[in-house]
């Protein structure tokens, strides 16, 4: 049992010693659909905002996990209806993810990918203007988020980001009626790292 528990603990330490944390900041527009039911709904424009803080693993930094606190607004509108009618949802929540970056470590180029669950909290669901009732709609919201994208070096601890992607629901938004949005994203972004710039 000791030796078990000797090899897990140097295990860990291992791993962390070559682990590299980095935060960054990113904003962009939203192209939100949502589906229901009995009413045709068309893609609107809303925002996203992102603040995340990632754990680098191994030589070279290629993959990492990211930590993602977000603010996120969901627009569709009704098809058909002539302002005002747009559904709206604002949303905060957590957004672990996977990456993986090419070229090595140094590069000032690189593209990467990520993938990764989403937890999201409704805090307000609004249609054609008139905010719902809490027990109207679902508080969490689970999802998926998968994107692709490249960062580019400014200087040794700077990274300028641009990032594309889709999202997804899991789980309805509306309360007894099959409502989930789809999304897809535009960000730029902007990473600051506090690591050793030319591992």
């Amino acid at each position: 049992m000791k030796k078990i528990v000797f090899f897990i603990l140097f295990t860990t330490l291992s791993i962390t010693s070559y682990g590299q944390y980095r935060w960054e900041v990113s904003g962009g527009a939203t192209f939100s659909k949502l589906n229901l039911d009995d009413v045709e709904t068309i893609t609107g424009t809303g925002f996203y905002l992102n603040a995340g803080y990632g754990y680098l693993m191994g030589v070279r930094a290629k993959t990492s996990i990211v930590f993602s606190l977000e603010l996120l607004q969901r627009v569709s509108d009704i098809e058909g209806v002539v302002g005002g009618g747009d559904i709206k949802a604002l949303q905060v929540g957590l957004n672990p993810k996977f990456r993986y970056l090419t070229g090595a470590g140094k590069d000032r180029f690189r593209a990467f990918v990520n993938v990764g669950p989403s937890f999201r909290v409704n805090t307000s669901f609004e249609i054609a203007g008139v905010e719902l009732e809490d027990e109207e709609y679902e508080k969490l919201v689970i999802g998926g988020v998968y994107g692709v994208g490249f960062s580019q070096m400014i200087g040794e601890m700077f990274d300028i980001m641009l990032e594309v992607g889709a999202m997804n629901d899991f789980v309805d938004n509306l309360t007894d009626t099959n409502s989930k949005f789809f999304d897809f994203y535009a960000r730029v972004g902007v990473r600051f790292r506090i690591y050793d710039a030319r591992r």
